[in-house]
């Protein structure tokens, strides 16, 4: 599993996977021989998207280095599984979102532990030092209010660029539902954003 500092460009600063030397099967058949420089191209491949979906998907600043790490044990483990039906990309991203999810809820039963047993808060966390500015947290905020399966098409659509098709794929529902939520998500978004400017 490769180690190093995870590269965090800014949310709306999407960059496309770059397209690779390696092929996605090439690099996938060489991971499962073992060989680690194509573990290393994989993760310098992908960590950054995945981190830039994490961040987009409202896993805090202070637990996305730690869930990108998680997510790509997550695929070393799985990885004997891909049998390449669909974009090792997308087949990456459903992982990251069930792990999202998954951070979601333990962050939730934490604060109800937390506030049950009547501890200390936590200390807050470092401030960021590549601090957004304001209309990027305004809209990871607004983000954040959008049900989980309403943030992902949007996230991965809009923000990603991710085609429909495999946005569909990754949210496991028919291209039909991921245009309906996607709809949704966007006039939500819209409706909660008007309400804050006035």
């Amino acid at each position: 599993m490769p180690e190093g500092p995870v590269n965090t460009p800014a949310l709306l600063r999407a960059v496309p996977i770059a397209a690779s030397p390696i092929a996605d099967m090439e690099i996938v058949a060489r991971c499962r021989r073992g060989d680690s420089h194509a573990w290393r191209a994989l993760y310098d491949r992908f960590a950054p998207v995945v981190y830039r979906f994490l961040a987009a998907f409202g896993v805090p600043i202070e637990d996305r280095e730690d869930a990108c790490q998680e997510v790509f044990v997550a695929v070393y483990r799985s990885l004997a599984r891909f049998r390449g039906e669909a974009r090792l990309s997308t087949w990456i991203y459903r992982i990251a979102a069930r792990h999202s999810s998954r951070t979601a809820r333990r962050r939730r039963v934490r604060g109800l532990l937390s506030t049950l047993l009547v501890r200390e808060p936590p200390p807050p966390p470092a401030p960021d030092p590549s601090e957004r500015s304001e209309r990027l947290q305004l809209l990871d905020e607004l983000v954040s209010k959008l049900s989980p399966k309403k943030r992902l098409v949007l996230v991965l659509f809009e923000i990603e660029g991710v085609p429909i098709e495999e946005v569909a794929k990754i949210a496991g529902c028919p291209e039909n539902t991921a245009w309906s939520r996607l709809h949704y998500a966007r006039a939500e978004l819209t409706a909660m954003a008007r309400r804050r400017i006035r």
